[in-house]
């Protein structure tokens, strides 16, 4: 199995993850665990273009690495800045509450965030494939 695979395979692993989260009603986790998905699908690709991926959760700095080697992916940006705010507000209760653009996460969010990162695990494992 080619490393690029595994990093999609570990991408996979987060969006079931926050699956099993929305169904639980942990808002927080899926949020989490859809920008992980997206972040480890960034790196995955980066991965398969034989760059080392940087040591960053900032999937708009790791989206822009992968639009230097694929301009198309400028379409994924829009989805890369709202996931990218679920990083660190998400995961500790330090965070000042309501630290995301639109606050902390309701179900509302979580199914949106869930939806744009299995939008793009998609696409890029589809892309692999198709090579």
């Amino acid at each position: 199995m080619k490393l690029s695979s595994k990093w999609y395979e570990f991408a996979y692993d987060d969006i079931d993850s926050a699956k099993i989260m929305l169904k639980e009603g942990k808002n927080n986790n899926v949020c989490f665990f859809s920008h992980q998905s997206v972040e480890k699908a960034f790196k995955g690709f980066l991965v398969e273009n034989n760059i080392n991926p940087p040591r960053t959760h900032n999937l708009i700095d790791l989206c822009n690495l992968c639009i230097e080697i694929n301009p198309d992916f400028k379409q994924f940006l829009p989805a890369a800045r709202i996931l990218n705010q679920f990083y660190i507000p998400t995961r500790y209760p330090i965070a000042p509450m309501g630290s995301t653009s639109k606050g902390m996460p309701g179900r509302e969010i979580a199914e949106e965030a869930l939806d744009k990162a299995t939008n793009i695990v998609d696409y890029f494992v589809n892309l692999e494939r198709a090579k």
